[in-house]
């Protein structure tokens, strides 16, 4: 049986191709799974938005599918909450779901084969070190209003709004909501979102000297492209616990996502104006 897939790809611009493309399959792939697909002379990367069994009568599709190149099956499939989150960006801005997805991807994940993608993560599995443990006998005692806020954390749903000016320890609030998250669910992640660049490496720092260098990673702009590429599937694998970045990290590819810091979340950098 052949599967008809939809597919979102960053097309041309103004080629007035549609939102998705279809492609035939010789199995079912779940959505979210990355596909290397031929458009025009080229082979491009694409995410699997659907999948269905092609109608078996050939009369009923009158435009012959191509076929899918290959999935890139090392990688688990991106997940509802990340396509929810491009579909989203894709209506507010007016733009395709395929310049948003890709966009949001790492450059240089494009570019990879199924292959070269395996041989990757292997390396990456080979050098890895095991995951963070809280280390809450390095903190500093809380103060009084840490410790309100905590609780506060702890009890309720959220959203909070952490008000004070600075020096007031509000980063140490962060580090210990974090920390209780890991204690409370050994496989959960974190968001902590930055609106500047240069605040990113300080409190990377303080964020591995907690918790240690390899449960942490880093998403800006200022990284290279290998760079961006090691963190993105760090934090898509589960490896990565704590992802820290600028609005760009939004985008990171977080399975496991439970909690989500936005330091100076009033700053105006957040939202790109251009």
């Amino acid at each position: 049986m052949t599967w008809r897939l939809e597919i979102a790809l960053q097309t041309p611009a103004h080629s007035a191709l549609g939102d998705l493309l279809s492609y035939a399959s010789p199995a079912p792939l779940l959505a979210g799974t990355l596909v290397r697909v031929p458009l025009g002379r080229r082979e491009v990367l694409g995410v699997v938005w659907a999948s269905q069994a092609a109608a078996p009568d050939p009369q009923a599709e009158p435009v012959a599918l191509r076929e899918i190149a290959g999935a890139l099956d090392a990688l688990p499939p991106l997940g509802d909450a990340w396509r929810d989150l491009v579909g989203f960006a894709a209506r507010y801005y007016q733009r395709s779901l395929g310049e948003v997805a890709l966009s949001a991807l790492p450059p240089q994940l494009r570019d990879l084969s199924a292959v070269q993608l395996a041989r990757r993560l292997k390396r990456r599995d080979d050098a890895a070190g095991r995951g963070p443990v809280p280390a809450g006998d390095m903190a500093p005692a809380p103060t009084a209003e840490q410790t309100r806020a905590l609780a506060r954390v702890a009890a309720e749903t959220g959203p909070f709004l952490l008000f004070g000016s600075t020096g007031s320890g509000k980063t140490e609030v962060y580090l210990r909501a974090v920390a209780a998250l890991l204690e409370r669910n050994p496989q959960a992640q974190a968001l902590v979102m930055v609106p500047e660049i240069n605040l990113t490496p300080q409190l990377e720092a303080r964020f591995a000297e907690r918790f240690g260098a390899s449960a942490v990673v880093s998403l800006h702009s200022g990284m290279t492209n290998p760079q961006r590429l090691a963190s993105w599937l760090a934090a898509h694998m589960g490896a990565a616990r704590i992802v820290l970045g600028t609005r760009m990290a939004v985008f990171a590819s977080m399975p496991r996502l439970a909690l989500i810091v936005v330091d100076e979340e009033h700053d105006p950098s957040y939202k790109q104006q251009e």
